[in-house]
């Protein structure tokens, strides 16, 4: 899910930049951007999340090659029933608007590949120490270290207690004296 994420987010960035630089309005770059997200690269940021589940137990490289493969395929895919429902149209169709979201679902594509290079590159380390499934539930918190330090605390006086009532106990019967055989 992490790899997923990453991806999206930094997609999601580079496609406002796209569009900001491209069009020079923030606004048609945010709605532009809206569009995009919601046809192509929610669609795609599900097809990433189920690709590394059943991935999830890889290398990093293989799972960097599932994911551009899965970033080329969802958007050449889209790519694809756009083209064949455009042309395949028989009432006519728009094609401004069919042309924008054809270029939507070549961006999205590219920008996949780019934020899967970047997440792989940047974001993910194999060599990074991983937190076990109980990590989270062993951490304690102040609360909790100041009532275990007080409750140690009072063992420990218990035990130093404890100890030098048993050194006396047990150096009584060695100090006594046995009659010595003659």
């Amino acid at each position: 899910m992490v790899e997923s994420m990453s991806n999206f987010a930094i997609s999601l960035l580079i496609v406002v930049g796209y569009y900001w630089v491209t069009l020079s309005d923030l606004n048609a770059a945010f709605s532009l951007t809206t569009g995009v997200a919601l046809f192509f690269m929610f669609p795609i940021f599900t097809m990433w999340s189920l690709a590394g589940l059943l991935a999830r137990n890889l290398v990093l490289k293989q799972r960097l090659l599932i994911n551009l493969g899965v970033s080329v395929v969802g958007s050449g895919g889209f790519l694809l029933f756009l083209l064949w429902a455009t042309d395949s149209s028989r009432i006519g169709s728009n094609t401004e608007g069919a042309a924008t979201l054809i270029e939507g679902a070549v961006l999205v594509g590219a920008v996949g590949v780019i934020a899967g290079l970047i997440t792989y590159r940047f974001v993910l380390d194999d060599n990074k120490p991983r937190l076990s499934k109980t990590a989270y539930t062993t951490i304690k918190t102040a609360a909790q270290v100041r009532s275990a330090q007080a409750s140690s605390s009072s063992r420990t006086s218990n035990r130093s207690t404890a100890k030098t009532s048993g050194k006396a106990r047990a150096e009584k019967p060695a100090n006594k004296k046995t009659p010595e055989k003659k």
